[in-house]
């Protein structure tokens, strides 16, 4: 039988170039990457196997936390982000005292020695009959009389509700014993707050750092200026020398006091838009106030947010020394599972004319901010200043008790400040 061949039909061969074209596509892109994707471990496979490996096999025996929490501070290192943090199961409570402007204690104030300098007026302490000069004996059954301050501060925190049994001794020798429950004790992050010129209307308010107390702290602190002055409250130093931030929003809270519903600051991330945050509206009672804000090179992040607001609306004149120039925001992320908490850079923040703040991350940016008056503080003063401004004057109730036991805390005067006496005298010269 002979074989006859048909010629070839061209929508035949059209379709089997299709076909082919189609094949080679799909192992390409449907094909290659299931193969790859099923035979190659994913970074996730590698970490845990990793993970098991060290748990199995390493010579010192490890925990599955411990391992998971050296990952994810290892992870963090890898940013090289000079302001990261990675705050473990021992740092938590002093990461939430801060964050919160409470710590969880019995509320009392120390000495250095370990003394009771007065109880927090109303707390717990004062309802267990402790007075300024006691001393601590026994805490839980431990003799404590030798420690100092750090040491005592260490174990009277805890957990918030739970008790702590106390060996004490008055000045006049008696001991009694107490039964304390810890509870939340506000840390006062505004400090030194008094008159400098009462006659022309003139105070002086130290805010530390900001924290979820802050912004009442200072209402109270202005209330108590404008009540000590004959005609009220003219002009206000503002001091934020030594204050390296603290929560943003405690920052825009005190800049709500002088700008009225106004931009305060800008974040700016990676792939993000622009975040505009804006002083609160209704709440600007001090917006006709002459403000001078006091800086030096340790005022960081919040207190270069509100110095610039405040500058930029030309609401403030900066005196003292260059700002720090950490002008970045933080991700703060809690893994309650894991105990931990990482803290890591996600963007910049911008003044209300778009400056960028920071000026450590980015060797081309600048950064900081450069006082209208300069001022050199005296090196040796420094020091002097610093611990001054973080001094916690007793309340009236103890004050008397304080004074007649503690005659150096009666007598202490504020120290030589060139930058306070500065700005003191060009608020002088600018009221009428």
């Amino acid at each position: 039988m002979s074989l006859h061949h048909r010629p070839l039909d061209p929508r035949s061969i059209a379709f089997g170039v299709i076909w082919t074209a189609v094949v080679l596509l799909g192992v390409k892109f449907l094909v290659a990457p299931w193969v790859q994707l099923n035979t190659r471990e994913t970074n996730e496979q590698i970490l845990m196997q990793a993970h098991t490996t060290l748990l199995n096999n390493s010579l010192e025996p490890q925990t599955s936390s411990d391992l998971m929490r050296g990952a994810a501070e290892g992870m963090l290192a890898s940013l090289e982000d000079p302001y990261a943090s990675f705050v473990g199961p021992e740092e938590m409570r002093r990461f939430e005292e801060d964050s919160s402007g409470t710590l969880v204690g019995i509320g009392v104030m120390l000495t250095a020695r370990g003394v009771v300098l007065y109880p927090q007026p109303g707390g717990f302490a004062e309802a267990a009959q402790l007075r300024p000069g006691d001393r601590f004996l026994q805490i839980d059954g431990t003799e404590v009389a030798d420690w100092n301050m750090n040491q005592l501060t260490e174990v009277l925190r805890g957990e918030i509700g739970t008790e702590v049994n106390l060996l004490m001794e008055h000045t006049d020798g008696t001991s009694f014993e107490a039964v304390i429950k810890r509870s939340k004790i506000p840390t006062l992050t505004v400090g030194d707050t008094r008159l400098l010129d009462a006659e022309a209307g003139i105070g002086h308010i130290h805010i530390r750092s900001f924290a979820g107390t802050t912004a009442d702290e200072f209402e109270r602190a202005m209330w108590r200026l404008n009540g000590a002055m004959p005609d009220g409250m003219n002009a206000l130093v503002l001091d934020l020398r030594w204050n390296i931030g603290g929560q943003l929003n405690s920052a825009i809270a005190i800049a709500s006091f002088f700008l009225d519903g106004d931009l305060v600051c800008s974040l700016e991330g990676r792939n993000r838009p622009s975040e505009k945050r804006f002083a609160a509206r209704g709440r600007a009672v001090y917006k006709d106030l002459p403000v001078v804000l006091l800086v030096n090179e340790w005022s960081a992040s919040g207190s270069e947010v509100l110095a610039a607001a405040l500058r930029e609306r030309g609401m403030a004149v900066l005196v003292g020394q260059r700002t720090y120039g950490k002008g970045i925001y933080q991700k703060v992320y809690d893994f309650d599972k894991g105990d931990f908490v990482l803290k890591f850079t996600a963007g910049y923040y911008t003044t209300p004319a778009g400056r960028i703040l920071e000026g450590h991350l980015n060797p081309s940016l600048v950064g900081g901010l450069d006082p209208d008056i300069h001022v050199q503080p005296i090196a040796e003063n420094k020091a002097v200043i610093r611990t001054w401004l973080r001094r916690n004057p007793p309340p009236s109730r103890f004050r008397d008790e304080v004074y007649a036991l503690f005659p150096s805390y009666r007598d202490a005067r504020p120290p030589a400040d060139v930058a306070l006496e500065t700005a003191l005298n060009l608020l002088q010269s600018s009221l009428p």
